[in-house]
């Protein structure tokens, strides 16, 4: 067995157990930290639409105020048109009385359209009160699910990273690398054994006997040539599946399936 093979083996196996862990959870963990997010972003938008109200009570007050100083402003006109003595001081107080009235209807249209999104915008803070409402108590739900299969698995996951740290010094860093890129890109099965399936025959006396099949990659079960399977079960030399990029090994345990329908493939 080559030097790395053996603890490449032994690292897969730490794997595979956190693998279990990962199942466990399930997708708790990024459920939860979408919540978060989901909920970060409702707080925030509440934040600047609750901060957006108090502007329209302000603008509205503000162009309320100037409706009315020009509404006194559009009386003292109008009051002294009665006291013009020639046409061009009647033309320029009318030419001011028309530029008051024109501001006193923008001021209201404005009021318009700003009473119009404040309705809006108490009905999305609604919606999104109702909704931050929801996202908490499922948040809670989610953490408590969480908190108790991490109370289940911390301590075996946290002696299986210690293992694994211990292991992976003894790896070269050029199998480390391979084994990390494999095993991202092969749902975390970067070396596998591979599987001698035999065929059971059975005599005309009904003696069974066992004839090899098969040797197949025990993680894409593509076909192996028989010329690296003698390869393979020495572990002189690293083998690599030429279909998916895994290393191969032999196994006493796993690799040999008595009967083609002794055990699925993994």
């Amino acid at each position: 067995m080559f030097k790395d093979l053996k603890s490449l083996i032994n690292l897969q196996k730490i794997d595979n157990e956190l693998l279990k862990i990962d199942e466990l959870k399930g997708d708790l963990p990024q459920i939860v930290e979408t919540l978060e997010k989901n909920i970060a972003n409702l707080e925030r938008e509440l934040e600047n639409d609750r901060s957006r109200e108090k502007e329209i009570i302000l603008e509205t007050k503000d162009l309320e105020g100037q409706i009315e100083d020009n509404k006194e402003h559009l009386k003292r006109y109008q009051d002294q048109l009665y006291l013009v003595t020639s046409n061009k001081e009647y033309d320029a107080l009318t030419s001011e009385i028309e530029t008051v009235r024109q501001n006193i209807d923008t001021a209201e249209y404005k009021i318009l359209e700003l009473n119009e999104e404040m309705e809006n915008l108490k009905e999305a803070i609604k919606g999104k009160d109702l909704t931050l409402k929801d996202k908490l108590n499922e948040i809670k739900f989610r953490r408590e699910q969480l908190e108790k299969t991490n109370e289940k698995t911390n301590d075996v996951q946290e002696k299986l990273m210690k293992n694994r740290e211990a292991v992976v010094k003894f790896i070269s860093l050029r199998y480390i690398r391979e084994y990390e890129r494999v095993s991202k890109a092969k749902n975390g099965l970067a070396i596998v054994p591979i599987r001698q399936v035999f065929e059971e025959k059975v005599d005309k006396k009904g003696n069974i006997e066992y004839i090899p099949a098969q040797v197949s990659c025990g993680g894409c079960h593509t076909i192996v040539p028989p010329q690296k399977v003698v390869e393979i079960r020495s572990g002189t030399n690293p083998i690599r599946c030429e279909f998916c990029g895994r290393m191969l090994y032999w196994d006493e345990h796993a690799s040999e399936i008595r009967s083609i329908n002794e055990e699925e493939f993994i």
